[in-house]
């Protein structure tokens, strides 16, 4: 196991070194460029010699390759480069950011964890009756209902219609004073995911629960819930942690629209103001830490599956 984690932190460089250089030429190719972005509908108005100071200033008239070996230059240096925008550095705006937006992904994660595991057993032993059907239902609308539009009806009846709580922004103090802030955007960027594991862990207590193992747990005289909780549910999670893992690439980029409608301080907001404005460096340091994050959650999918199965080893 050890041999399989320093292999994959070793690989972890030429993974990044791929992730940023798909990203830069696919930035490089669309339309539009910092300059147009800042100055819109006033470009035509400036001296084109003025312009084209502007873009060699910016270093944005040389070839994609030369643009790409410069960054890559500064990023092994540990500096993800100057915004365009506010000319603050990268990695100041993202380490201020940062934090929110995993306080926000680990909430909604959690939030899963505890709602979807109980409901998907529930509906599992309960299989075939009213309360199955209803569980799955609920689920089923989970999956479908867009988190965008489930946003902004959670900022109407809980925060406008009722006033139960806020609608916007992160608030201030330590975690605990502010948890009400954090309630509807993590169960707005939840509610999908809920759906997909609830129904994931259903279908695979069932299958697990009709093992010749189970039953011959039930043979030996053990009691329903024993068999349950040290048998069943414990095989039965080893694909919903699959889920889990690969999901939460989908929280961190469902967290780019969710922190967009309820005002969150995080990356996400970050990365979308920085694509309006066509700001380089943000949007490049923006999308390697967020791909950093996602690679370090699967190598923890991985060593959770030795927890959860002594059986499975990595050569």
């Amino acid at each position: 196991m050890t041999t399989y984690i320093i292999r994959r932190l070793l690989l972890l460089p030429l993974l990044m070194l791929g992730i940023s250089l798909i990203v830069f030429i696919l930035i490089q190719l669309a339309p539009g460029d910092p300059i147009s972005s800042q100055y819109g509908l006033k470009l035509a108005e400036l001296d084109p010699t003025t312009v084209e100071n502007l873009r060699e200033e910016l270093g944005l008239n040389d070839p994609i390759m030369v643009q790409y070996g410069r960054y890559l230059v500064r990023l092994m240096h540990g500096d993800l480069g100057q915004s365009l925008t506010s000319h603050t550095p990268v990695i100041k705006e993202i380490t201020a950011r940062y934090p929110a937006t995993m306080e926000l992904a680990i909430t909604a994660m959690l939030m899963v964890i505890v709602v979807s595991i109980p409901l998907g057993v529930v509906a599992a032993i309960k299989r075939g009756s009213l309360t199955d059907n209803f569980l799955m239902a609920g689920a089923l609308f989970g999956v479908s209902i867009p988190n965008f539009w489930f946003g902004i009806m959670m900022i109407l009846i809980f925060g406008l219609w009722l006033g139960w709580l806020p609608i916007s922004g992160r608030g201030d103090g330590p975690l605990f004073s502010r948890l009400e802030y954090l309630i509807l955007p993590s169960f707005t960027l939840a509610i999908g995911m809920m759906g997909i594991v609830s129904r994931m862990v259903r279908s695979s207590v069932v299958e697990v629960l009709g093992l010749d193992y189970i039953r011959t747990a039930h043979a030996k005289g053990l009691r329903s819930q024993t068999v349950l909780t040290r048998h069943a549910i414990r095989n039965a999670l080893i694909p919903v942690v699959t889920v889990l893992g690969l999901q939460f690439a989908s929280l961190l980029g469902g967290a780019i629209i969710i922190e967009t409608i309820f005002a969150w301080p995080g990356i996400g907001r970050l990365a979308v103001n920085a694509i309006w404005r066509r700001d380089y460096p943000v949007i490049m340091g923006t999308v390697l830490v967020f791909s950093f994050t996602f690679i370090l959650a699967n190598l923890f999918v991985d060593i959770l599956y030795t927890i959860l199965d002594p059986r499975i080893r990595y050569s």
